[in-house]
């Protein structure tokens, strides 16, 4: 393949060279991206809960053990099924982190920034931003569409920085 510099580059037919985008390409013999996408998932589930809820304690997972891993898996599994399977749009997908947050936040975990009515004006847009990473954020790596959505990925990411830094060093020591 010819190279100009380190780069390599394409030439069409009577054109003058093109960049190969690496990033872009598909991975032969590689995981299947439903498999990547639940991977990424899996990794960003366990630090953003782990940090967010657990304020990076082992008693946390000791505590909830395998219902951590459930949830850690799947919902990754989940999103993976209506992205790929069901060839969901990010407006549905935005849905079902709806879903997903009354679920998790509201009938599960019973959190009162979610369920009162003056914190929750405030409690369920930070919710959307603690999940919403955990939804789209593979989704963007594995399609290449972090780069276009760098400011909306550093706000929520900041975000998640914020409320896992109260989790860690807001709370009563113990």
């Amino acid at each position: 393949m010819p190279a100009v510099g380190r780069f390599p580059v394409r030439i069409p037919a009577g054109g003058k060279p093109l960049p190969i985008r690496i990033w872009s390409m598909p991975i032969r013999n590689g995981l299947p991206r439903p498999l990547k996408y639940i991977l990424i998932g899996f990794l960003l589930w366990v630090i953003v809960d782990w940090g967010t809820a657990g304020g990076f304690r082992w008693a946390y997972f000791e505590t909830y053990g395998f219902l951590l891993l459930f949830f850690y898996l799947g919902f990754p599994i989940l999103f993976a099924f209506l992205i790929y399977r069901c060839g969901w749009s990010q407006r549905k997908l935005l849905m079902a982190e709806a879903a997903a947050v009354f679920l998790v936040e509201a009938v599960c975990v019973r959190n009162p920034f979610v369920l009162s009515f003056p914190l929750l004006l405030i409690g369920i847009p930070l919710a959307f931003c603690v999940y919403a990473p955990l939804v789209y954020f593979p989704l963007w790596i594995l399609t290449g569409e972090m780069g276009k959505r760098k400011y909306l990925a550093g706000f929520l990411t900041l975000v998640v920085a914020a409320i896992t830094f109260l989790s860690v060093f807001g709370g009563k020591s113990k």
